[in-house]
């Protein structure tokens, strides 16, 4: 699996090919795609199974690097969206520590 904040594309052995799983934002229609499902609002998975080392060239790599990509600006857009969501001056919670030195 090779993941920035989430996953971006994993690879599964199988006896006589690699099956290659790419999440992308959007739907592929080629012929190296085996299969295409919805794995969440934001992202679409391929499937792609490569037989030879020489089906690691392009279209493959440039999806992949794609992929790549859209992890890394869905990751920004969480960080942003939490950031967001969190009304300032916020206190901080007490911790044992803090809640004892109070205490005293």
């Amino acid at each position: 699996m090779f993941s920035r904040e989430s996953c971006y594309f994993f690879v599964r052995p199988k006896r006589s090919f690699l099956e290659v799983c790419v999440f992308l934002g959007r739907e592929l229609n080629a012929p190296q795609v085996r299969r295409v499902d919805r794995a969440s609002k934001s992202k679409v998975v391929h499937i792609i199974q490569i037989k030879h080392r020489d089906e690691v060239e392009a279209p493959i790599t440039s999806w992949l690097l794609e992929a790549y990509e859209l992890s890394g600006m869905l990751a920004s857009k969480a960080h942003t969206t939490r950031a967001e969501s969190k009304p300032k001056g916020t206190p901080k919670k007490n911790t044992g520590a803090a809640r004892k030195a109070v205490a005293n």
